[in-house]
């Protein structure tokens, strides 16, 4: 969706906030460093006080000036100081405050104006004080007879001052720097301001929030509702969108994507054959792909930097393929026998009208016995009611195609699953297009046993054979050229591995073409994964060669 010219509310309100959060932290900013500024310059400015006023008091020949009450000695030191340190005042006076300098000569001889009485007891001072002068910051000082003796009497004072008015002019100055510097933040933050804004619009397409919401809760519908696997992976292959029936599908945990999103495929646990798939540059439309025993139609998609990745369950698909193909085989074989039934019908209506009444109705019992005797035969001999059905159709479907279909063992336990059926479903159906890639009436046998460790199933057939066994059970192998990928014997392997069985392979029947064995437990493993139909007889190979 193109982003709107016209600047939305948000992106207006966005930056009028920041705009106005960023006067704000200036001000405030400004205000604290300038109550700060004024602090420090007059600290600053006391320190300097007490330092010049500590020298002068040590000064050579200032104690015994003040001693014997020397002004002409006292006031060029005094002056001199006072213009080098660009002091307000220098006062230097005796312990009990009369001054002997100050830069009004008319104030000499005065008392000195302000706290004095600590440093005429030896101690050091500093204060404000509304003086002659104005308010002062000023530091006082003793002046003793022997310079640097802490018991020495104190035979004056020396005080040294500023006048407010030059700290206030020196804080002027620096809060000069200060706005200089709240200016320039002033404009920083209103050109971030305004690139923030842009961006924010570029990113939301200029939608306001209730719109993005909105959408986002359309999204998350959407994105957990469609019945289609989705998954986005990043330029590190790590999850970054997943829906519901992914999860189902890629069988992980996470509900909704928590713990699956940030993750790649192989820390996930995902079937090795989907990640190698997927793991190829090369492009993905439509593939088909056994993971565990779901058959997946998978698309794979790049973006500016991500993967987006589909994945539909072929398995329901097969169900409707198989409902299909039993459909068609069912009017095969109803075909055929309305003309089995044609014939027959002849046989008896020409016996009937030659008068051999009794060869006419021995010719229907028999041909009516052939057909009931062959389910019953099954019913009693197959303990699985599902398997003994698939087993007759199977027996149907082999004589209609011209095949023999022997069937010999005996169950007595019944699976209670689909397992036996998508095993004995697949293996017949590969052994019956083994038999027809033949010239000639071919064979097919099927043996079913109990025993002590559980279920034995043999299917064998006198085709062609399998040149690679072990190719045959992996998923995509094929002998048929420009036929359907091999899932049917690849399916058998995984339901075999999940009932913790084996399944092996060797000759057929007289030595011919391909067998297989079968053994599963008695119990199948706790824990075992939903069952899936057989592939329908459509996806089968020539020569057992599914997988």
């Amino acid at each position: 969706m193109p982003a709107p010219r016209r600047r939305s509310r948000l992106v207006r309100r966005l930056l009028v906030v920041e705009i106005v959060t960023v006067l704000l932290t200036v001000l405030i900013a400004a205000g604290v460093s300038a109550v700060s500024t004024r602090s420090l310059v007059e600290d600053d400015e006391a320190a300097r006080m007490l330092g010049l006023a500590t020298a002068l008091a040590v000064a050579p020949g200032v104690p015994p000036a003040v001693a014997a009450r020397d002004v002409a000695a006292l006031e060029p030191a005094a002056e001199a100081v006072r213009a080098d340190a660009d002091a307000s005042f220098v006062t230097i006076m005796t312990p009990d405050g009369t001054r002997l300098t100050h830069p009004d000569r008319s104030l000499i001889g005065q008392t000195y104006q302000g706290t004095f009485a600590p440093a005429a007891r030896g101690e050091t001072l500093v204060e404000t004080f509304p003086g002659t002068l104005g308010p002062s910051v000023r530091a006082i000082v003793p002046v003793r007879a022997q310079p640097g003796s802490a018991t020495a009497p104190v035979v004056g004072m020396v005080a040294v001052g500023l006048l407010r008015v030059d700290v206030f002019s020196r804080v002027l100055r620096e809060l000069g720097y200060l706005a200089l510097g709240a200016v320039a933040a002033i404009g920083i933050g209103f050109g971030l301001a305004l690139l923030a804004a842009r961006r924010v619009r570029r990113d939301t397409l200029g939608l306001e929030p209730a719109e993005i919401t909105a959408l986002h809760r359309h999204h998350e519908a959407v994105l957990h509702a469609i019945r289609e696997g989705l998954l986005v992976l990043d330029a590190d292959d790590r999850v970054v969108v997943v829906n519901d029936e992914a999860t189902r599908l890629l069988e992980v945990a996470g509900e909704g994507g928590g713990g699956i999103v940030g993750k790649t495929l192989a820390e996930l646990g995902v079937d090795p054959a989907l990640a190698a798939r997927l793991a190829d540059p090369t492009p993905v439309s439509d593939e088909s792909l056994l993971v565990g025993e779901r058959l997946l139609l998978v698309n794979r998609t790049r973006t500016d930097d991500s993967w987006v990745i589909t994945l539909r369950d072929r398995t329901e698909v097969q169900q409707v393929m198989r409902a299909l193909d039993d459909a068609r085989s069912v009017a095969g074989a109803l075909r055929f026998q309305a003309h089995e039934h044609a014939n027959h019908l002849q046989a008896v209506s020409t016996l009937i009208e030659l008068g051999a009444h009794d060869d006419a109705r021995e010719l229907a019992v028999r041909w009516t016995r052939d057909i009931t005797d062959l389910g019953a035969d099954l019913r009693e001999r197959i303990a699985d009611p599902a398997l003994a059905a698939l087993v007759l159709d199977k027996a149907t479907d082999a004589r209609d195609r011209g095949v023999d279909l022997r069937v010999t063992g005996r169950t007595s336990v019944a699976d209670g699953t689909d397992d036996l059926v998508t095993i004995v479903g697949n293996l017949v159906d590969n052994a019956l297009d083994a038999v027809l890639a033949t010239a000639g009436r071919g064979v097919v046998a099927l043996d079913l046993a109990d025993g002590a460790g559980g279920l034995t199933i043999r299917v064998a057939d006198d085709g062609p054979g399998l040149a690679d066994p072990e190719a045959a059970f992996r998923a995509g192998w094929s002998t048929k050229e420009g036929g359907p990928r091999g899932l049917g014997l690849a399916l058998v392997a995984r339901v075999v591995e999940r009932r913790g069985g084996t399944v092996t392979t060797g000759p057929g029947v007289d030595g011919a073409g391909t067998g297989f064995v079968v053994e599963l437990p008695a119990v199948s493993p706790s824990g075992a994964r939903e069952p899936v139909a057989h592939a329908p007889h459509g996806d089968h190979e020539a020569g057992h060669a599914e997988a």
